[in-house]
């Protein structure tokens, strides 16, 4: 199987990597390959990034890296994660694709059916998502009956590279629409990366599952219900699988029950490079 990992530093700025980042990264790796040792996994990433990863000695890690260029006209200060998106319309064959963040501590892989597209999770977007009454959605060329319900890809297993190429091509042309019709804000981006894949899967009958078979309400902005297609409950899967996302920002706040000190601890006992040195970098 081939994993990826996309990192592309939008800001031309190494500030951007940190402590808290770059453990994460180099668990996520690490993680992956300790339980899959025969997958194929790649990087993705800048010129900038790749001179990073090289002075801090991890670009080992994975198995190659492939230099990003970005090539569209999006405005990625609201369209942050299109270059993972255009990393997908170069796919040929079944891919995974990892966030920086998401770490799997066991092995999964021999879960997922092998013609069904895996996600983290569904979500319910009702009030959270643009809809099809947002005055710049109304303006896309591409107007189905949208829908509420999206999903979350920080884990992205997909099985078919002809719908992987249709969905990528058609969410970056939706990013250069609405990038050209003022897109204010990254909840455009969600629509077009997250929200509009739910969508083609199902216009396209493709069967969907996520890793963890709970909802995310994005409104309440909590876990919700349990359901049938996915793998494991929200409570089930800490032993498999964590996806730090929002909780990154808590966890540099020391806000709520997460501890900065803690966290970088847990990470670099999970890393285990003792030779490793952070100590320039800043706290994210």
């Amino acid at each position: 199987m081939k994993v990826i990992w996309v990192l592309e530093n939008i800001k031309d700025d190494e500030g951007i990597y940190g402590k808290l980042n770059t453990l994460m990264l180099i668990a996520s790796i690490q993680l992956w390959k300790k339980n899959h040792p025969t997958d194929n996994c790649v990087m993705y990433c800048d010129k900038l990034t790749l001179r990073y990863l090289e002075r801090l000695s991890i670009g080992h890690l994975w198995d190659s890296i492939e230099e990003y260029t970005h090539t569209r006209n999006i405005d990625r200060t609201v369209f942050w994660a299109a270059s993972k998106v255009a990393v997908l319309s170069q796919q040929t064959e079944p891919v995974i694709l990892m966030d920086n963040d998401t770490l799997v501590y066991k092995p999964i892989t021999h879960l997922l059916d092998k013609d069904t597209t895996y996600v983290c999770n569904l979500e319910k977007g009702r009030g959270y998502y643009p809809t099809g009454y947002d005055e710049i959605i109304k303006k896309l060329s591409y107007r189905p009956r949208w829908k509420t319900d999206s999903l979350c890809v920080a884990f992205l297993h997909l099985p078919d590279p002809e719908f992987t190429k249709l969905y990528a091509n058609m969410s970056l042309d939706m990013m250069e629409e609405l990038t050209a019709l003022g897109a204010p804000n990254p909840q455009y981006l969600i629509f077009a990366e997250q929200l509009f894949l739910r969508h083609l899967l199902e216009v396209k009958q493709k069967p969907l599952k996520g890793l963890i078979k709970t909802y995310w309400d994005c409104q309440a902005w909590e876990w919700g219900e349990d359901h049938e297609d996915g793998l494991w409950t929200y409570e089930e899967s800490q032993q498999y699988f964590k996806h730090y996302g929002p909780l990154k920002n808590w966890i540099i706040r020391n806000e709520g029950d997460q501890n900065y000190d803690r966290v970088i601890k847990e990470l670099e006992n999970c890393v285990n490079m003792p030779n490793l040195d952070l100590s320039h970098l800043t706290v994210m």
